[in-house]
């Protein structure tokens, strides 16, 4: 549902397939003027004003700006975990942008059509970036910023999650029932893993896949690595997947058309948001099954787990509101209302799991949340349509 929502209305460009080449623009001079640490800072993908904005998280102010080329419509940004570089996507222009954090040196890669999400491998050494309109996973050596691989066969590759380990990389498809298991020593496409019932796979207009198929949002793992979970927008369905054997070992029926599957910080305890009856279902890991299930809101986009996982926030973008659960004693604690007609859109946690900051596109906002009181203070003035946070060692996300 969310891969229809926010094409900038500022930039409307044509997307055209471009030739394989690295290049550094007009950001590759940009004169430092503002120098922190990237590990105590927030990361504002802004998609219409085409830049990343830096929020100190001591003062939750703006204190940098970093641009990422005209009317790009970057999607979101990852930084890798020692603070070295920070990777985005122009999802307009057909770029990957590299940022290094020191120098302040910018570079763009050129990718398939459609660039959005991507993972970073743990090293800091490989981004994989799905091609939303190719069909196509394009591999990224950050280190000398140019790609070296693009691997076909994906429809409209969406999430991604690598293992503790850094084998292999998990490839949702939000246009078709399927997980792609990617090989890191080989860099390919090893294993395709089916999800979903087979009459739905069965009656498939593959002329129309794209367009009518409600994927796989998503390919979400424990923090152990041991398992994944994948929610199945047409089936009604969460497939858990073993990773060891890339087999699907349960599925477990959820609400109507869930999003994508969160895993607490603890690892025991798996939320579905379920849009279409507006339903949250909590999936126990241990014994695979929805232990209980509750009243969710309209258009949810995420869900943050705070305290250690005892509390979670549910995004209702549609309501602009969150949703409060108590997942010690399994109850909604309340409801909390920022104002009428505005889209939130994803949120990250900080480490310690005590602070949530939350984009708000429609008034170029973020809102940071107390974990604890439940209270919370708006930076405005962020960029123009905040879309993605990101926080070095938090619990990011996209949509």
């Amino acid at each position: 549902m969310f891969k229809k929502i926010g094409l900038s209305v500022i930039c409307a460009v044509g997307l055209g397939i471009l030739s394989q080449q690295v290049y550094a623009g007009n950001e590759g001079k940009t004169i430092v003027t503002q120098t922190f640490n990237p590990q105590s800072v927030v990361y504002v993908t802004n998609r219409d004003s085409s830049d990343i904005a830096v929020i100190d998280m001591k003062t939750n102010k703006v204190i940098d700006r970093i641009a990422c080329g005209d009317c790009c419509n970057p999607h979101m940004t990852m930084a890798t975990m020692d603070g070295k570089r920070l990777v985005t996507t122009g999802t307009q222009k057909n770029y990957a942008v590299i940022v290094d954090l020191k120098t302040r040196e910018i570079k763009k890669v050129r990718l398939g059509i459609a660039p959005e999400h991507f993972v970073i491998s743990h090293d800091g050494k490989w981004a994989y970036i799905g091609n939303m309109e190719e069909g196509a996973v394009s591999i990224v050596d950050l280190i000398n910023s140019k790609e070296i691989n693009r691997i076909q066969g994906f429809y409209e590759p969406h999430g991604f999650s690598m293992l503790p380990d850094m084998s292999k990389v998990y490839v949702s498809n939000l246009g078709a029932h399927e997980i792609g298991v990617i090989d890191v020593k080989s860099q390919k496409l090893i294993k395709t893993i089916y999800i979903g019932n087979a009459h739905i796979l069965a009656s498939l207009n593959l002329d129309k896949r794209l367009s009518e198929i409600n994927g796989i949002a998503n390919p979400t793992l424990t923090p152990d690595g041991r398992y994944l979970y994948a929610a199945d927008g047409d089936s009604n369905q969460v497939a858990v997947i073993d990773t060891h054997t890339d087999s699907v070992v349960k599925t477990i029926p959820v609400g109507q058309n869930p999003w994508r599957a969160y895993v607490s910080p603890d690892g025991t305890k798996v939320l579905v948001p379920n849009n279409d009856d507006q339903t949250v279902s909590v999936i126990d890991v241990k014994s695979n099954k929805v232990i209980t299930t509750f009243p969710g809101g309209e258009g949810m986009t995420g869900i943050n787990f705070v305290n250690g996982g005892k509390k979670a926030y549910i995004i209702s973008q549609s309501e602009s509101a969150l949703y409060v659960i108590d997942l010690e004693k399994y109850k909604e604690l309340k409801r909390i209302k920022f104002g009428e007609g505005l889209m939130l859109e994803t949120a990250t946690t900080t480490p310690d799991g005590k602070t949530v900051y939350l984009a708000c596109s429609t008034n170029n906002s973020v809102y940071v949340i107390d974990g604890a009181t439940d209270s919370y203070t708006r930076i405005p003035d962020v960029g123009l349509s905040p879309w993605a946070v990101e926080i070095i060692g938090g619990n990011s996300y996209c949509h």
